[in-house]
């Protein structure tokens, strides 16, 4: 008996020391799980922190695109600061707001296209500020009078406020700005001086001159090969310590990274088409279009359905690359905004044309696109495409002396719609249709 129960009791004791074992490895388990899921949580949301950088600031440029002054300064913190070249710092939404309105108001006649373009946006590792770097592409310039093109760039800083970025300071150091006839190969530009503008605030940051000066815009960050940064993902620590709170959160971070592979699906998708479209290839581009798919390009009308969206190319000319043609569409700039279901999604993009043939007449031009997606079977497909022209013109005249009408409806391949909006491009003002409202202040441009 004896036997038995010192027998009993050794058994007990390496039973509850298995138990106790096991408990201490399912615990370092969870531990090691809470930590991998808090540094994954904090991983995703830098990608959409980046994400809400982006579409804050490629909102700008289309809001100076259009005058939208008031729009813009809503974009900025209350502490905000502007500077343009070498104007002087702004301090301040209402000085902000003071210097957009000095700029002039939206009239006709006045073409103010600022591309923005090759981002490269670097977070805090607490997530709450933020640097970007920023192209921007320049063609301004008024109805019969010159037309000017240049670029800069810009070196922006953000802040978060209650769960929204905004822009804290934008510093925009101009490269060059030139008369489009005349060239920068033939006229020097110079950098403003304050004493000729509005006073600003504070005296420029930096005294430089624009082409064919030299000058680098400081670098917010180092060479990301030479000099790697180090990790700056601050990790979070309020991760449920149940299984049942884990498998929530791992739902919802799956959701939310889902949405952001659909962001990316979607550009490429969009992307892909432009590469199609310049090099005529009619059928891979009417291949991305969903069965029930539109196209409505500029004036011309609507084609409803993927075959009439391939009959309708052929307007252009027969599928295939053709010899001594220019046919460039590119496209940048996206605005893309997912539904929470992830079935369907709409997005901006802008456009910049360069159409001819070698020895006749070249025609450049710039717009908009406001276009619908659909998920079918798990594939992203264009919905409907929708090109609205913001400016059209001969390549040797430029806007403002050779300015072009909208192309209508062709008589060869009448569409099956009339348009669906009735507007004209430059020199006229027009607004084209935002599907997202001010990602700031959440109401929807004044001026539509």
């Amino acid at each position: 008996m004896m036997k038995l129960m010192l027998t009993g009791s050794l058994l007990a004791l390496s039973l509850n020391t298995f138990v106790g074992n096991a408990q201490a490895a399912d615990a370092a388990r969870m531990a090691e799980l809470q930590q991998r899921l808090a540094l994954a949580r904090s991983q995703l949301q830098r990608q959409e922190d980046i994400r809400d950088i982006e579409i804050l600031q490629r909102t700008y440029g289309y809001y100076v695109d259009k005058n939208l002054w008031p729009q813009i300064a809503d974009l900025f913190t209350d502490d905000g600061t502007l500077e343009i070249g070498g104007r002087g710092v702004f301090v301040g939404k209402a000085r902000v707001l003071e210097y957009l309105n000095w700029l002039g108001q939206p009239v006709d006649g006045r073409l103010y296209d600022h591309t923005q373009m090759q981002p490269v946006v670097d977070v805090s590792a607490d997530g709450m500020t933020a640097r970007g770097r920023w192209r921007a592409l320049i063609f301004t310039g008024g109805y019969q009078q010159a037309s000017v093109f240049g670029n800069c760039i810009y070196e922006n800083e953000y802040r978060k406020e209650n769960g929204v970025w905004k822009i804290s300071r934008l510093h925009a150091y101009f490269i060059m700005y030139s008369d489009l006839a005349q060239g920068w190969d033939k006229v020097a530009t110079r950098n403003t001086r304050p004493e000729q503008y509005l006073p600003p605030d504070l005296p420029p940051t930096l005294v430089y001159d624009t082409y064919p000066g030299e000058r680098t815009a400081p670098y917010h960050y180092d060479n990301p090969v030479t000099a790697p940064a180090a990790e700056s993902v601050g990790v979070e620590t309020d991760v449920p310590a149940d299984v049942q709170g884990m498998k929530g959160m791992v739902d919802a971070l799956a959701t939310r990274a889902a949405r952001l592979g659909d962001v990316q699906a979607i550009e490429r998708l969009q992307n892909i088409y432009g590469h199609y479209f310049d090099r005529w290839q009619w059928d891979q581009v009417a291949a991305l279009f969903a069965d029930d798919g539109s196209i409505e390009l500029a004036q011309r009308g609507v084609y409803q359905g993927k075959q009439r969206v391939r009959e309708s190319l052929n307007m252009f000319g027969a599928q295939g690359l053709h010899q001594g043609e220019i046919f460039n569409h590119l496209l940048y700039q996206p605005v893309i905004h997912v539904a929470a279901d992830g079935q369907s999604a709409n997005a901006r993009f802008r456009e910049f044309t360069m159409e001819g043939r070698y020895g006749g007449d070249g025609v450049i031009g710039g717009g908009v696109y406001e276009n619908e997606y659909v998920k079918d079977d798990g594939v992203w497909k264009i919905k409907t495409h929708h090109m609205y022209t913001t400016f059209l013109a001969d390549y040797h005249k430029g806007w403002s002396e050779g300015p072009l009408p909208s192309p209508g409806p062709s008589t060869e391949i009448p569409p099956d719609a009339a348009p669906t909006v009735v507007y004209e491009s430059f020199p006229h003002y027009y607004v084209q249709p935002f599907h997202y409202d001010n990602p700031v202040t959440g109401r929807p441009p004044l001026a539509q």
